[in-house]
């Protein structure tokens, strides 16, 4: 089986999962599908695309140092967003945001835009003054007309240092979700 067929059988795994993936995993979900996907990276060899899909998988089952180790050395956008999305969900806002910026307006991110306009759209926030900060931060990142990762990180820190609500939390879950399902495929499309 090749690298791309294995990949793709974990991506539809890890896509499959539930519950899904917290905003701040505490580790690998499951070691032996960690070690399964970390194996992938020999065959990527020094493919950076087969690379960010491997670095991407891992970071799926919540291995973020090493995903972290792999996304670092992949020196172009794709390298950089899985780094980016590493750091949100360790707690390096600043960091992430600096990856971000790294990044530039993604080919995924016009993908991440589509699959989550309607998860966005159907979003009813707390009323009025009394909406939590991350339900705030969700509403702009709506009518924001494109994917915009900066307010991403914004909600989700709000979300992680307690400003946020339960509703809010469940859709950055839900968005932090389809983000690793769409850069997933992306790196996908990208190697033989």
């Amino acid at each position: 089986m090749s690298l791309k067929a294995k990949a793709a059988e974990w991506r539809s795994k890890l896509e499959a999962r539930r519950p899904l993936l917290p905003l701040r995993p505490a580790g690998p979900v499951d070691r032996e599908a960690d070690e399964a996907i970390g194996r992938l990276l020999e065959e990527a060899g020094d493919d950076p695309d087969a690379r960010a899909v491997v670095s991407g998988l891992i970071l799926w089952n919540g291995n973020l140092d090493r995903s972290h180790a792999i996304s670092q050395g992949i020196a172009n956008a794709t390298g950089s967003y899985w780094h980016g999305i590493m750091h949100r969900m360790e707690g390096d806002y600043w960091n992430a945001k600096y990856w971000f910026r790294r990044v530039g307006r993604h080919p995924a991110m016009e993908r991440l835009w589509d699959a989550a306009g309607e998860k966005l759209a159907a979003f009813r926030a707390g009323d009025g003054p009394g909406a939590s900060e991350a339900d705030r931060l969700i509403l702009r990142l709506a009518a924001a007309g494109a994917w915009d990762p900066f307010l991403f990180v914004d909600a989700v820190e709000a979300q992680a240092e307690g400003r946020g609500s339960e509703a809010a939390g469940a859709l950055l879950e839900e968005l932090q979700h389809l983000e690793l399902s769409v850069l997933s495929a992306y790196c996908l499309e990208r190697i033989g």
